[in-house]
């Protein structure tokens, strides 16, 4: 009983459910509901930083923060006998430095895997970042969102995922069918010949 007192999550999980919630806003706004791109476009930055997240960060967790960042908790580590405090800070990297680190290769043991992004796709996935930014920071106008080319941004961001469903770090924090959850709705993304 005392679990029902706790909403509990994690990367992992994040990643599953924002990429279900995605796949359903998705399909709404290519219906012709398009003011759901918005919501299509939060949901899916909110799945690929999780999914980022969750697969860079190792197993001691410090994969996704700043280098510095990653020396402190080291030494935490290192000296965990010792009267040393963890740092207070765990922030991670931006977005386009998940993206970067992922894609490189310097970073495929933890990853179990690489990233393997054109560079088309890449700057379609900064595209969609800098598109959550302005939603994220909510400002006195309106807004008007040209869709011809999300479906192709949503293809290159549901191909990144997909990748990273696929590496160990990702899936040994899900169940499996979290997984096939995730896959479904990775599949919603698919661009269709009208498109």
């Amino acid at each position: 009983m005392a679990d029902d007192l706790y909403a509990r999550t994690s990367p992992a999980l994040l990643a599953v459910h924002a990429c279900e919630r995605a796949a359903s806003e998705y399909e709404a706004a290519i219906s012709g509901d398009t003011a759901r791109w918005f919501f299509a476009i939060t949901d899916m930055h909110q799945a690929l930083t999780a999914a980022l997240v969750e697969t860079l960060s190792g197993t001691a967790g410090i994969g996704a923060l700043p280098k510095k960042l990653q020396q402190q908790w080291l030494i935490y580590y290192e000296n965990r006998g010792a009267d040393v405090q963890p740092p207070a800070d765990d922030r991670v990297i931006t977005f386009g430095e998940l993206l970067a680190r992922a894609c490189d290769t310097a970073n495929c043991h933890d990853m179990q895997g690489t990233l393997v992004l054109t560079d088309g796709e890449k700057k379609d996935l900064l595209r969609l970042n800098d598109f959550r930014n302005d939603l994220a920071h909510v400002k006195p106008r309106g807004w008007s969102l040209e869709i011809a080319g999300l479906p192709r941004i949503f293809g290159a961001a549901a191909k990144a995922i997909r990748q990273l469903f696929e590496m160990a770090p990702l899936r040994l924090h899900l169940e499996e069918d979290e997984v096939e959850r995730a896959e479904k709705s990775i599949d919603a993304f698919a661009v269709r010949p009208e498109q």
